[in-house]
């Protein structure tokens, strides 16, 4: 399914993060998942929004990819301060509606987004998975939305972050 972009400048959302980072196969990426609402649990952390990853090397070029799953959660200061802090910064956003196939493509008209505005890429992506696979490959796909950030180096000359359509 090919669909009109609609893309965003906008901060990352700030939040404090309990995180796992792995070199694996995007297969395993549910056992990762599973382990760290089941730590989260085990410390009296409680989720606050939806998982994330951030990727540190591009999905599909090989087997096995250096990958971070992040979960933001609130909780005992004790166990808080243990954590890392995330976010505030500046990001091209936009959002994907349905399977994940449709990535490269979403992933393609953020790049062409940045170098058209002189944006610099300021970090790897972000993927938030604000309705994901519940079920594994049993869910309905065209329910799924996906959250896509680019962190950028700044708004340079921007008054306010707009909308752009793409």
């Amino acid at each position: 399914m090919n669909q009109p972009y609609s893309i965003e400048e906008r901060s990352f959302p700030e939040m404090t993060v309990l995180s796992v980072r792995t070199t694996d196969t995007l297969r395993a990426m549910g056992s990762y998942i599973k382990g760290i609402y089941e730590q989260a649990k085990i410390r009296g952390l409680r989720p606050t929004g939806p998982l994330f990853t951030v990727y540190f090397e591009k999905p599909g070029d090989k087997p096995e990819l250096d990958y971070e799953l992040n979960l933001p959660v609130e909780g005992p200061p004790e166990e808080l301060d243990k954590l890392a802090d995330m976010g505030g910064d500046p990001c091209l956003y936009l959002r994907v509606r349905g399977s994940y196939a449709q990535f490269g493509a979403a992933y393609e008209a953020l790049s062409r987004y940045a170098a058209q505005k002189g944006y610099e890429l300021a970090g790897p992506p972000r993927e938030v998975y604000v309705r994901g696979p519940l079920l594994g490959f049993l869910t309905f796909i065209p329910t799924m939305v996906t959250d896509i950030y680019f962190p950028v180096a700044a708004f340079a000359g921007k008054d306010d972050i707009g909308k752009a359509g793409y």
